[in-house]
């Protein structure tokens, strides 16, 4: 994989800026401080879900969203966009083939397709952590750390930590198989001990259907008597039925005769009550039509009463909007008097108007033309003489330091001279430690096994001991080492001597650069003074009736600040007509206004009091005793009031006398009616009563109860056998069940034994296998690191071993140190040199980002360093990110990061 472009979308400093990436060395370069580290931060958040703070932090200042776009080239040479939203869940990774959305699916692609040796991202993000991003400031943290945080991370990083997750997560599966089988043990107890009776409730059903039988018998038999008592029983019922009804008819009709009777007493009465009511009707009935008369005229009275209402309101009307228009002429009239007045108070103020106008006038112009320029003018002078010194300052520097950089030119030639010795003697002393590495290692392999040192791998069967050969060869390469080392010694001492001439030459020549750049920027000073110096002559001859010649002093501002001043003073004494005459232009226009919406209303006036006067007339004469005709109306209507409600009383019992008659006659008809049924029912109920015998009725009934008390017992009995073979039927149904469920349970505890035999043994085998596994990768790990760490250090003599524990060691002359015991730099260049070599053997990545790799080493070992990044193999892209200009000379490309009031930008 290639990263070839970034985009960053309010994140932290950026505001929105692209960056392009190319293959081999990036070098990513600026002060501390302006968003280096943002860069590999926002790669890790896109493409590996890594980012050491919350996500709010992230995001720039103010800003409520932002985005990481980011574009890569994978193995198959196909370009891919992946774009990740801050503060949203929105994360999409674009195809060829289409879009793919979502957290999950984005990142299944890329474990799938990008890091196919990783197995969740989880392990993704703990890779990029302590691989291929190691964050500034913590190249060496991890390998300081106790031995068990050590092996959390690395561990985690190595993918040996799958093995103990595996073994640690097999555990609760286990226990589970184990619990299953318990409680297959256990529900296998209870099924014997549920179904320990079935052969005895067998038997006792089939006892109980006997006696079910039996019973059965006997009931019919009772049931085919009763049947024959109950005809006879139900004869008899009829006749007593007949009896009674009889009885019961016979004894209703006596209570109707009787009521009948009473019925016709009441009738009588109220038939006498009518008559009296009959007459007084007739009597009252001329006061009643006199009343009625005298109401409907009351009705058409108070009519007139309301219509002389209403046209008393209407006059009262008139009489308000009458006084309003007297109320409107004598206002007109006082306004106009008013505006007359005004008028002549704002001719007097305008003189003294027109002189404070100008006044001010000249004051805005002295403020404007003169004050204002003048200050931009002396403000303007004051930075061009600062700028004329420092000119003459820069020049005197330039001289200096060329005449220094001469004095360096030899010694620089010379240094190249002495380094490039260094490094031929270098490569030499790390082909003879390897050689002789080989050597112990074969003779250690020729001493155990026996195997010979020409052909790899054989065993010879002639020579017994090789001890003496390795030796020797030993030896030698061990002289010839010693010689190189003490002429790599005098080379180094001598470097030393010289004091890095090429990079004093290399920073005389950044601050010639930088000088020569600010002495090109002042070389239109003197040309600004003389345009100055003509701008202050043509604003004196400008005021010259205020000030005397300019010449760009501080003290001439004081003078204009005086010249206001003084304006102002006469300005003040003028008092405040403008406001005055304003306020009378006010009064005026408002008072004119109003005297606009007053209409003319003398004749207003004249023709409502002719109006007043009409209504006045004909209301006098249309109502005129129109209050004594009611009073007299209602005196006359009180009087008839008590004779009219009598008459009312009585109508309707008057108007009944027909009614009541016609009621009479028909209940004396019905009363003979019912005299001669009674008649009748007597003498049926005789007859009946003759041919029933109460004596035969009770013998059949005590017969009946009897049988039935029998057959009651007999069903109670029946059913009580029935419900409970039914219970035992019931119970050897489940029983059944429960035999055909304890045969499956010994089955299904049969498998789950050999089942928890076959896990137990996979998870002891997951156990051992995740040691032998880190030490093989630990062994090809550390082989990578030393080589690495040699050509940082610049010394082939030295041996990094990196062991079980993750603990980094370094040999130096045979003295083995810990990584505690290493020096700040020594700390920082293994640990460079392990995380490069794990990026190698483990992540398989492309791309590797070191940020500020330099922290903690010397000026010699940051050369080193940065002259051995292109001895770094393996990896498309390398990233390095530094304040130090150190390795810009040796990147196939550098971003350039400043901040700019607040906002990072990248310039190339």
């Amino acid at each position: 994989m290639i990263l070839t472009r970034l985009r960053l979308k309010n994140i932290k400093s950026y505001r929105d800026a692209a960056i392009e990436f190319k293959a081999g060395i990036n070098g990513i370069a600026g002060d501390n401080g302006h968003g280096k580290t943002t860069i590999l931060e926002a790669v890790g958040y896109a493409l590996f879900d890594a980012l050491p703070y919350p996500e709010r932090d992230f995001l720039r200042r103010g800003a409520k969203t932002g985005s990481v776009e980011i574009a890569f080239v994978a193995d198959d040479e196909i370009s891919y966009i992946l774009t990740r939203k801050v503060g949203g869940s929105d994360i999409r990774l674009a195809t060829p083939l289409g879009t793919i959305n979502g957290k999950k699916d984005v990142y299944d692609w890329l474990i799938d397709h990008i890091f196919p040796h990783v197995t969740g991202s989880k392990e993704l993000r703990s890779i990029f952590e302590n691989t291929i991003g190691v964050s500034q400031g913590t190249f060496t943290t991890a390998f300081a750390q106790t031995p068990s945080a050590r092996k959390m991370v690395f561990d985690e990083v190595l993918g040996v930590d799958e093995y103990r997750k595996a073994y640690t997560n097999l555990l609760p599966a286990i226990n589970a198989v184990k619990e299953g089988i318990t409680d297959l043990e256990k529900e296998k107890l209870v099924l014997q001990t549920e179904t320990r009776d079935y052969k005895q409730l067998k038997k006792e059903h089939a006892d109980l259907q006997k006696q079910i039988n039996q019973l059965s018998k006997e009931m019919k038999q009772i049931e085919s008597n009763l049947e024959q008592r109950k005809k006879r029983k139900e004869n008899l019922d009829k006749k007593q039925k007949s009896i009674k009804d009889l009885e019961d008819s016979i004894h209703r009709l006596e209570i109707s005769i009787a009521a009948t009777k009473k019925q016709l007493v009441r009738i009588d009465k109220d038939i006498k009550s009518a008559d009296a009511a009959e007459k007084i009707v007739f009597e009252l009935s001329d006061k009643k039509d006199e009343y009625e008369e005298s109401e409907n005229t009351l009705k058409h009275l108070y009519i007139r009463r309301e219509d002389r209402n209403k046209d008393e309101q209407k006059i009262l009307s008139l009489k308000n909007e009458f006084a309003i228009l007297q109320d409107k002429q004598k206002r007109g009239q006082l306004l106009l008097q008013e505006v007359s007045r005004l008028k002549t108070e704002k001719e007097q103020l305008l003189p003294g108007v027109q002189k404070q106008q100008t006044l001010q006038q000249e004051i805005d112009l002295v403020q404007r033309e003169l004050k204002e320029p003048l200050q931009h003018l002396i403000f303007e002078k004051t930075t061009l003489q600062k700028e004329e010194r420092r000119f003459c300052e820069l020049k005197s520097k330039i001289n200096t330091l060329g005449k220094e950089k001469s004095l360096l030119l030899p010694l620089s030639q010379k240094q190249e001279h002495l380094k490039k010795e260094v490094e031929k003697i270098s490569r030499s002393i790390a082909i003879t430690n390897s050689e002789a590495s080989g050597l112990k290692k074969k003779s250690k392999q020729a001493g155990e096994k026996n195997l010979c040192p020409i052909l790899p791998g054989v065993k010879c069967e002639a020579v017994t001991d090789f001890h003496t050969y390795f030796t020797e060869e030993i030896n030698k390469r061990q002289t010839i080492l010693n010689a190189i080392k003490i002429e790599l010694s005098t080379f180094q001492e001598e470097l030393n001597t010289l004091h890095d001439p090429v990079g004093q030459i290399t920073q005389k020549d950044a601050l010639l650069t930088g000088a020569q750049e600010e002495i090109d920027k002042l070389t239109q000073v003197p040309e600004k003074i003389k345009e100055n110096t003509l701008k202050l002559g043509e604003l004196s001859t400008k005021f010259q009736q205020y000030i005397k010649a300019l010449s760009g002093e501080k003290s001439e501002q004081e003078e204009v600040e005086q010249i206001i001043t003084k304006l102002k003073t006469q300005l003040e004494a003028l008092g405040d007509a403008k406001t005055q005459l304003k306020s009378i232009e006010t009064l005026i226009d408002a008072k004119q206004r109003e005297l606009g919406t007053l209409p003319d209303t003398q004749q207003q006036i004249t023709e409502k009091e002719q109006e007043l006067k009409e209504h006045n007339t004909i209301f006098s004469k249309k109502y005129a005793g129109l209050n004594a005709i009611i009073t007299v109306i209602e005196n006359k209507t009180k009087k008839l009031k008590s004779a009219y409600e009598t008459y009312l009383r009585n109508k309707p019992i008057a108007e009944r006398k027909v009614e009541l008659t016609e009621e009479r006659d028909s209940m004396l008809n019905a009363l003979e009616k019912e005299e001669v049924e009674v008649k009748k029912e007597q003498t049926q109920n005789q007859a009946l009563r003759s041919s029933f015998s109460e004596t035969e009725f009770q013998q059949v009934t005590g017969e009946l109860d009897e049988l039935g008390k029998k057959l009651s017992a007999r069903k109670s009995t029946c059913n009580e056998k029935i419900k409970q073979s039914n219970t035992n039927q019931q119970s050897l149904l489940r029983m059944e069940s429960k035999l055909n469920e304890l045969t499956r349970n010994e089955q299904r505890l049969k498998q789950e034994q050999e089942f928890y035999s076959y896990v137990t043994f996979i998870r002891d085998l997951l156990n051992s296998s995740g040691q032998l596994a880190v030490l093989e990768l630990i062994n090809e790990i550390a082989s990578e690191a030393t080589n690495a760490y040699c050509e940082i250090m610049n010394d082939y003599s030295l041996e990094l071993h990196w062991n079980e524990e993750y603990n980094i060691s370094v040999i130096e002359r045979g003295e083995e140190r810990n990584f505690s015991q290493l020096s700040g730099g020594e700390q920082m260049s293994a640990a460079l040199a392990t995380r490069l070599s794990l990026i190698k053997v483990i992540s398989k990545s492309d791309v590797v980002f070191l940020d500020e790799p330099t922290q903690n080493l010397d000026v010699q070992r940051r050369e080193n360093l940065s002259e051995q990044i292109r001895n770094i193999h393996g990896f498309k892209q390398l990233f390095i990110i530094s304040h130090d200009d150190t390795f810009n000379e040796h990147c196939d490309h550098i971003i350039h990061v400043e901040k700019i009031n607040g906002e990072s930008r990248i310039n190339y």
